[in-house]
């Protein structure tokens, strides 16, 4: 199975797009998406794009916080990047970036508290958005509050599973020293409570995103061959 791995890249991480890539190559991924919340502004990605044996894709990341120009940031940023993953905060952003067919993956927030709610995994499941898992807090948090992020981590996996939703896994990594290899995170992802294979295909939806989003699709349901 082909691994991918979302990550930030200098200048809004600590290493280069190339040693990021050249460390997730010697770790057995099949490609890398440098999700970047200004990929303009990303350190040479040129000497990245020339490692060979690894795929290096530029996509973006929106860190949803304010409403009222979400929706034609994101129609912007569709045209212009393969893959469009969107960090939301509130509950409020959660209900309207799944409500949104442009993007391709959501990070809702893992409140044990305020899990991914109904309204939001439904509207999910209508536009195709999927639901991405976070793993960076598992190696910052310790004690209660891991545990509670724990918690809120599986009450929506319960939910995306409810729903029938796309799962994505990502390490959150902002440093080659970050990256952990496709085994290491499926097994912590076990532990968290997903099953083998339902982990193995959440490190592999980047690359399914890829390949989709590169076909045309002149309108729902109907591609231009």
């Amino acid at each position: 199975m082909s691994f991918y791995e979302c990550l930030r890249a200098y200048p809004e991480g600590s290493s280069s797009a190339s040693r990021m890539a050249l460390k997730a190559k010697s770790l057995g991924y099949r490609g890398i998406v440098i999700c970047n919340a200004e990929p303009r502004r990303l350190f040479r990605p040129e000497a990245a794009e020339r490692v060979r044996g690894i795929q290096v894709v530029i996509g973006t990341e929106v860190m949803a916080e304010e409403t009222r120009s979400f929706r034609s940031r994101i129609a912007s940023l569709r045209a212009r990047y393969p893959l469009l993953l969107v960090r939301a905060q509130t509950e409020e952003m959660v209900r309207r970036t799944a409500e949104d067919p442009n993007v391709d993956i959501l990070i809702p927030p893992s409140n044990s508290r305020r899990p991914l709610s109904i309204a939001a995994a439904r509207s999910a499941q209508l536009n195709q958005v999927a639901i991405g898992f976070d793993l960076r807090p598992f190696f910052s948090l310790s004690g209660r509050h891991r545990s509670r992020w724990l918690e809120g981590v599986g009450r929506n996996l319960l939910m995306a599973r409810k729903f029938d939703l796309s799962l994505m896994l990502t390490a959150g990594a902002r440093s080659h020293l970050d990256l952990r290899s496709p085994r290491d995170i499926i097994a912590l992802a076990e532990v968290m409570g997903f099953e083998h294979q339902e982990a193995c295909r959440a490190l592999s939806l980047a690359g399914r995103l890829l390949d989709l989003n590169r076909r045309c699709w002149p309108s729902p349901g109907v591609e231009l061959l």
